[in-house]
């Protein structure tokens, strides 16, 4: 029976790692103290609590190593310029197969490192836990009792952790302040649905804690103060327990089965303000892939014209989506035309090739874009200035009117629908009178627009999930993630994959 070894206590000192967590040997650190002695003094957490809200951003964001990239490219909603991070292999065009993760490379970094990002900020977390409990640890404050605000983030910070591994993986282990880390097997893995319920129990945890006690938080956990006081981070446990169960579906067929008066009651008390950093802040050196894109800059990537396509009028020459095989060398598409104002604020015309490889021109211009994005994107300046996004108020807003619309609220839905498409696309097209279908679609239209472009794993959601046939993913595009081969060799399992051939969906050929 393989035991778990992994020496948990070097995530405390900063030291990141990509060696399986559970490798079947006893290996006793001679230098570094044991966890006990770093978990003993509670007056430690926040700044530990600090360190693990920091970490969630960067890993999410995909700052330098790309992994939630390659999701906005397997969701066409960004192209890429270079072949860096195998973003170029997932973004559809016409006669490309595409292929199957490539889960049998033990060195492939894909996905491999948003597995292993995430299980080090879970390990820190539950440390902290089960010394309170076990340790009867108290934190104070003034004289006083504070343990529940060390308990309230970490309860957050868990159930963030498992919403992610829920939506991102098909199967993971589930390890929290409870587990016995020397006796996890394979046996252990658990389907992506029990790490969802993981997820909720933590996130009601968190709310519970906020409705019992009024605090201000702890300083430096988040940006633009977004968890400053109970309120504000139960909104966001809301927010996040809403995103587990509406985001949950890797098919349209799944859809059917989300529970949308509980993401209701969960989205209702949702985000009150987008969750975004404004840079230059010390200490901060992050780069989204909005930032990477910006038209003065380097430009890995740029608009996938899947969404310019959405936009244009039907049949605008300057929004062919995708190319036809033979658009080459030197060719490019004219400016499209919209009824959509964001299309000349949110995106800019820029056929101009410029990107740190010299084009975008591989194979022809087959994977290329004239749009660059001209929103979400300030920190791609060299002075590393603007608003650094995670998650928008507008995606909150938009998942209220998706759970009111399937719960038969339809002027709700037409109401939060209407906050960005009115008020931003200057669009007038949907109202009380709107059939649910085109209301639904106006919602997932919103969504590609507004919320595809922060962090990069929504748009992916969306596609896969989405009731809409000519919105979803194109074929042979993987829908979730599989255990790393680097942690299935340790266990004897053989490795498996998703998407190319295994995922042809003939419906949604383009």
């Amino acid at each position: 029976m393989k035991r778990a070894i992994y020496l948990l206590i070097i995530l405390f000192f900063g030291v990141t790692s990509c060696e399986p967590y559970f490798s079947g040997l006893d290996i006793k650190n001679e230098y570094d103290p044991d966890i006990e002695t770093v978990m003993g003094d509670i007056n430690q957490y926040p700044s530990l609590i600090g360190g693990a809200y920091n970490n969630w951003w960067h890993h999410m964001l995909g700052a330098y190593d790309g992994d939630t990239w390659i999701l906005a490219t397997n969701s066409d909603a960004f192209t890429a310029g270079a072949g860096n991070w195998n973003l170029q292999v997932y973004y559809y065009r016409r006669g490309y197969e595409k292929p199957m993760i490539p889960n049998s490379d033990k060195n492939a970094g894909f996905p491999r490192t948003l597995w292993y990002n995430h299980y080090s900020k879970i390990s820190t977390v539950r440390n902290m836990l089960a010394t309170i409990a076990e340790k009867g640890m108290v934190y104070k404050e003034d004289n006083e009792d504070r343990t529940y605000k060390v308990l309230a983030n970490c309860y957050f910070l868990m159930g963030a952790f498992y919403t992610e591994l829920s939506l991102l993986f098909d199967q993971c282990f589930l390890i929290t302040e409870d587990s016995d880390i020397q006796s996890i097997t394979a046996d252990d893995i658990r389907p992506a649905s029990e790490a969802q319920s993981l997820a909720l129990s933590y996130l009601d945890k968190c709310i519970e804690i906020c409705n019992t006690h009024n605090f201000t938080n702890f300083s430096g956990m988040m940006p633009s103060d977004i968890v400053g006081n109970n309120v504000k981070l139960r909104q966001f446990a809301n927010f996040m327990a809403a995103r587990a169960i509406a985001y949950h579906p890797r098919t349209k067929q799944e859809y059917s089965s989300v529970d949308w008066n509980r993401v209701k009651k969960y989205i209702s008390d949702g985000l009150a303000q987008d969750v975004k950093a404004t840079l230059p802040l010390q200490g901060w050196d992050e780069w989204s892939y909005a930032a990477a894109s910006w038209p003065g800059g380097n430009q890995w990537g740029r608009v996938g014209m899947r969404v310019i396509n959405m936009m244009a009028y039907p049949g605008d020459p300057g929004a062919i989506w995708p190319l036809p095989t033979d658009f080459g060398q030197g060719q490019t598409l004219p400016e499209a035309q919209s009824p959509d104002y964001r299309l000349g604020t949110d995106f800019i015309y820029y056929p101009d090739v410029n990107t740190p490889t010299g084009g975008l021109s591989y194979d022809g211009y087959s994977k290329y874009s004239s749009y660059a994005l001209k929103r979400f994107s300030e920190t791609g300046q060299q002075s590393g200035e603007g608003d650094l996004y995670f998650f928008t108020k507008a995606e909150s807003d938009l998942l209220y009117a998706e759970a009111a619309l399937q719960t038969n609220e339809t002027a709700k839905a037409v109401q939060l629908v209407n906050l960005t498409r009115v008020n931003r696309g200057h669009l007038n097209d949907i109202t009380d009178t709107s059939t649910k279908d085109k209301i639904m679609e106006a919602i997932y239209y919103e969504r590609f627009v507004e919320c595809g472009y922060a962090y990069t794993a929504t748009p992916f959601y969306d596609r896969r999930r989405t009731p809409i046939d000519k919105f979803q993913l194109t074929t042979r595009s993987f829908r979730q993630l599989p255990i790393p081969i680097l942690e299935l060799s340790f266990y004897d399992l053989e490795s498996y994959s998703f998407g190319g051939e295994q995922e042809r969906y003939e419906e949604y050929e383009f």
